[in-house]
């Protein structure tokens, strides 16, 4: 199972226009987003036998000249990727970890009945659904700049692989984001966020509620998706049946 996120989080990347096939895997290049670590980054299969430096070189080799501003790895093999965890940070590396998580049929949860999920499907609501992005990664305290190129990435990928949007709305106004992507008898949940101004009123666990609907509509049986392993909304998961079923490790120099 814990193959299947792999594959979904590789196929997002796939879908990057410059590809560099390395001895340990692959790097992918998006000079129309620099400051987005998940479109310009190492995807790391196998770790090569002269270690980090190996990766770290040939990542220096494919964006030099380039305006992309960090060097991100992501392991296929998280337990690789903790083995090599202190040569990392000898080199200025900080490490990052995310729980996946699976879970089969609905949360068994109570929802907020005040609140509907429309699919995003004309342009109004794809404007939503940016205003909500936009305002909790500010939050976050990422810049405009990030924040515009993580909306155009998004976009275009989202589109691109199959990936379907929602915006929920309390009592007529935004308040989240969730998004849900069918691929064979799974389906991938993202973009699960909430206004600053609206938590605590159980918009995350509808939205969670409405998603797994959807993938059960699209005829999947396992949802999966990815949270921070030290973040809070793990836990929220875990309340709503998802099991955690392994890591998602690699490595980031700002």
């Amino acid at each position: 199972m814990l193959r299947a996120v792999i594959e979904f989080l590789r196929t997002w990347r796939e879908q990057a226009p410059a590809k560099v096939r390395t001895s340990w895997g692959m790097i992918y290049r998006d000079d129309r987003f620099p400051l987005i670590h998940q479109a310009n980054l190492g995807w790391v299969a196998t770790l090569p036998k002269e270690g980090p430096k190996k990766i770290i070189g040939d990542l220096a080799d494919t964006f030099r000249g380039s305006a992309v501003p960090h060097q991100a790895v992501l392991f296929e093999d998280a337990e690789e990727a903790f083995s090599v965890q202190e040569e990392f940070a000898r080199l200025g590396f900080r490490p990052t970890a995310e729980l996946a998580l699976a879970k089969v049929g609905l949360p068994d949860c109570i929802v907020n009945p005040e609140l509907a999920v429309r699919r995003v499907a004309e342009e109004t609501i794809e404007d939503d659904f940016r205003f909500v992005m936009t305002a909790t990664e500010k939050s976050s305290g990422h810049s405009p700049a990030v924040i515009d190129q993580m909306w155009g990435l998004w976009r275009e990928r989202s589109r691109r692989v199959g990936m379907q949007p929602y915006v929920a709305y309390l009592n007529g106004t935004p308040a989240g984001t969730v998004s849900v992507w069918p691929r064979g008898v799974f389906a991938w949940i993202d973009d699960v966020a909430t206004r600053p101004d609206f938590r605590m009123q159980g918009v995350g666990r509808t939205m969670i509620f409405e998603a797994c609907k959807r993938a059960i509509e699209a005829r999947c049986e396992w949802v999966v998706l990815i949270s921070d392993l030290f973040d809070t909304p793990q836990a929220m998961y875990k309340t709503l049946g998802f099991e955690p079923i392994g890591e998602v490790r690699g490595f980031l120099r700002e």
